[in-house]
């Protein structure tokens, strides 16, 4: 058969664009128009619109209402447009002075689906990654305080009481109507004190830009409402059920002394009575400067006095009006326009913890004894955080580190002032120095902890000479201080995602990820760090071997080109004392790409031998024809690697289709991985994208179809019938190494791990339970070693069982962490063997 024929028999599917006719091209061109004259749009950005829209529409096929995705795409072409303003030279407005929340509310859009529809229109349209990232920025900005609204409707609730001639609702006709009285009321305080936030924020966002920050500014500012109402005497405007009132605030004679509330809700309170002395009192004071509010500037009250409130409401809408036609982001006052039972379409996902990645899980310290409960953004960041400042006492390089000699100790100190200027340099906050502060001490932790492991292995070698050559590696010492710099920003949850880190020191993935292995085995030693920032450091090693370091700028193409060909197997990399840089990343790689083989083979029923054989095809596809994966991701190799499996094989199923939806269920997937594949660059060198099928057939297929075939030994014969020889060897595949035993208590020697076969016991003295296998009995013995003669741990099904003495051990807290090891060991992937 003809390479033609080869290669057409074992095409994929084209999924064709959505037919268009000139009836519907017209109504849809109708619906735009329209549109565009209800938002007074200026007719470049309309051309612009709608040229964007109908390059889209001919390549691809846009389910649901087409106002839906006019509105993205007058929303992109509104905000890469700019107008400069009087202010300064470099002072721009961005989404030409258009309304997010207007085009929302012409198109009849939820924010929820505007979020989810405007990230599928940046696939669909290749917007530049620019745009992308700003998409990304502006979500989770929403997120932070879509985040920081749920716990003001918590805490104001707290703090005030509505009067009993009030309705206690929020939903306005207008988010500015017009009051005639000038009384504060309950809706109307509630009102002030969340605007007062949003323009404090906005004053300065170079202090707001990660969630913990922003969750203390807005503390503040519920704070000096607070002490408003207290020094207004609003008694009827008070929740007399909050504790942090003073005892005698409902006296004739009561006198409005500060009264601050911080400790009651802060977790980091010190940090925040910092912000509330220095940056809030520099915000309010420009506030008052400008005429944004009005009040005694001196002690920051009067604001809600009857000849002042009306106008400072006003005032402060009219400044965040302002601010956000200037920006182009979401109306965040929206939020306290509804009720909070209104918003259940919307999330702060992009605040949440990740999931669980599919390498080493066997790092990962047990769940926290609480982990059941409801996931809480603010606290498992205030918790991150603390987690890190354990370590700020440390201001300098330990004594162990020391005996390298102060000439080697100079140029650490030198190095890490570089890396400091840098970031001071790059990162948008007031909070630079002390994020970096708390970096470094977190650095000069994990330096000594490496150090101490690294040379306690090698006691024949001189311990000063080992430590001038450990701590002179320029790079060592750089990327693990922009790791431990990572770390701090992901605690805080700040707007700026990895791998911003990479760009403000200037390192390659490929040399990133060599060091997140070594923090995550010597940082979580002694639990400094959590299980939330393993997981974290984990997706971003993960990040890098699937892509970053992949990019043909990476320096892992220079060790391609001068190493011998074809690359090492896994294989030939699986020897741990002579492999060298590039076989270490290799042998990552390999682990990765068979966990996600093994994964997807699982989602779409492929048994028997077929992940042993596509792991095969995908490992020829890296050591053979290596270039498939410049500028490219491992999850479209494997899925190329699938697919041509199927097709060689016969298969009737799965589909193309059918793998791009398992993919989806991956911890990593993302749409723009099947969306958006390198095809070749242009002759100006720009890169062509193609959706994945493409990719497929026209460059995947021609470079992998004869070892296919020739490997899975199946060749079509004239009448069409395949003839199959026997099986050829299949190549070893990696494994990941065992999990160790993680204790699960901490006054008892009890441990969860996972039993290798064939396992006995160590010592007379060890017992072992199987789950899902021991009787019960066997639990109870160890109940009562644990407890020293009576039961612990049960199955939940005896009677009894329920009411423990003092002193004993917790059992929620084994049970949880128990199950949280197994669920871990569950969900990993398995040998098929």
């Amino acid at each position: 058969m003809s390479n033609d024929g080869q290669e057409q028999e074992l095409g994929a599917e084209v999924v064709s664009g959505a037919v268009v006719t000139d009836d519907t091209l017209e109504i849809t061109k109708a619906k735009y128009t329209n549109l565009c004259r209800e938002l007074n749009m200026d007719s470049q950005t309309e051309e612009d619109g709608w040229a964007m829209y109908l390059d889209v529409r001919q390549r691809c096929v846009m389910e649901g209402d087409s106002l839906m995705w006019l509105c993205c795409c007058l929303f992109a072409a509104c905000r890469r447009s700019s107008t400069p303003t009087v202010i300064g030279q470099d002072a721009v407005v961005r989404g030409n002075c258009v309304s997010l929340n207007n085009l929302l509310r012409c198109c009849q859009m939820s924010i929820y689906d505007f979020k989810t529809k405007i990230k599928q229109w940046c696939d669909m349209a290749n917007l530049p990654q620019e745009f992308v990232n700003e998409i990304e920025v502006l979500d989770r900005k929403f997120s932070i305080t879509f985040t920081l609204y749920k716990r003001f409707r918590n805490i104001f609730d707290k703090i005030f009481n509505c009067p009993p001639n009030e309705k206690r609702h929020s939903k306005y006709i207008s988010l500015h109507a017009n009051h005639a009285n000038g009384k504060c009321s309950y809706i109307k305080l509630d009102d002030i004190c969340w605007r007062l936030f949003l323009c404090a924020k906005n004053q300065k966002p170079s202090t707001t830009v990660d969630l913990v920050t922003s969750f203390n500014l807005m503390i503040c500012c519920i704070d000096l409402i607070y002490n408003n109402v207290l020094a207004e005497k609003r008694t009827d405007l008070i929740n007399p059920k909050f504790d942090g009132l003073p005892n005698n605030w409902t006296e004739v004679d009561f006198k409005a002394n500060p009264h601050c509330i911080l400790t009651y809700f802060c977790d980091m309170t010190e940090e925040a009575k910092a912000m509330k002395a220095t940056t809030f009192r520099e915000i309010m004071s420009s506030f008052f400067q400008t005429m944004t509010i009005y009040g005694h500037k001196d002690n920051m009250l009067g604001l809600l006095a009857n000849e002042n409130f009306e106008r400072n409401l006003k005032s402060l809408n009219i400044s965040y009006e302002q601010y956000v036609l200037s920006v182009g982001e979401f109306d965040e006052r929206i939020l306290s326009a509804y009720d909070a039972s209104d918003h259940t379409n919307l999330n702060d996902q992009a605040l949440r913890p990740p999931v669980t990645p599919l390498t080493r899980k066997q790092d990962l310290p047990a769940q926290p004894a609480m982990a059941g409960e409801k996931f809480e953004p603010v606290l498992n960041a205030t918790n991150n955080v603390k987690q890190l400042s354990a370590f700020d006492r440390i201001t300098e390089p330990t004594e162990y580190v020391k005996q390298a000699g102060d000439e080697v100790i100079a140029k650490l100190l030198k190095i890490i002032e570089d890396i400091k200027l840098k970031f001071l340099a790059k990162y948008p906050s007031g909070e630079a120095k002390s994020r970096f502060r708390l970096a470094k001490s977190f650095y000069y932790y994990l330096l000594d902890q490496i150090l101490q492991a690294e040379i306690k292995n090698k006691p024949e070698f001189d311990l000063k000479r080992l430590l001038v050559q450990k701590i002179s590696l320029d790079i060592f010492n750089i990327t693990l201080m922009a790791c431990c710099v990572e770390l701090v920003l992901e605690a805080y949850k700040t707007e700026l995602k990895f791998p911003w880190v990479l760009e403000c020191f200037s390192i390659s993935a490929f040399e990133f990820q060599k060091i997140i292995e070594i923090v995550v085995r010597h940082g979580s030693h002694e639990g400094c760090l959590n299980r939330y920032l393993i997981k974290h450091l984990n997706s971003i090693e993960e990040t890098c071997l699937e892509r970053l370091a992949w990019a043909s700028n990476s320096p892992v193409w220079d060790m391609i080109a001068t190493a011998p060909k074809p690359l090492p197997t896994h294989y030939d990399v699986n020897c741990d004392r002579t492999a060298g840089a590039l076989q270490i990343f290799l042998r990552k790689v390999y682990l990765l790409g068979w966990l996600r083989i093994q994964k997807l083979c699982s989602e779409l029923i492929l048994i028997d031998k077929a992940p042993e054989r596509i792991w095969h095809i995908f490992e020829h596809s890296i050591t053979q024809k290596t270039d498939l994966m410049k500028d490219r991701h491992l999850d479209q190799i494997i899925m190329c690697a699938i697919y041509i499996y199927i097709r060689v094989s016969k298969l009737e199923d799965p589909k193309f289709s059918d793998i791009m939806r398992a993919y989806r269920n991956q911890p990593q997937a993302v749409n723009s991985v099947y969306r958006e594949v390198l095809f070749d660059l242009n002759d100006d060198g720009q890169p062509k994208v193609t959706d994945i099928i493409y990719f497929y057939n026209h460059k995947y297929v021609p470079l992998m179809k004869q070892f296919a075939i020739d490997y899975l030994n199946m060749t079509p014969d004239v009448t069409g019938c395949k003839i199959k020889a026997a099986d050829l060897l299949l190549s070893p595949h990696p494994s990941e190494r065992a999990a160790q035993p993680k204790k699960v208590t901490q006054n008892h020697s009890l441990y969860v791990t996972q039993m290798p076969k064939n396992e006995i016991q160590q010592s007379p003295n060890q017992m072992v339970y199987e789950f899902y296998r021991s009787p019960a009995k066997d639990l109870q013995l160890m109940n009562e070693k644990v407890r020293g003669g009576k039961r612990m741990l049960s199955f939940g099904d005896e009677p009894g069982l329920g009411q423990l003495e003092t002193k004993r051990i917790n059992l929620p807290t084994h049970l949880s962490q128990i199950k949280a090891v197994m669920d871990d060991r569950e969900s990993e992937p398995r040998d098929p063997k």
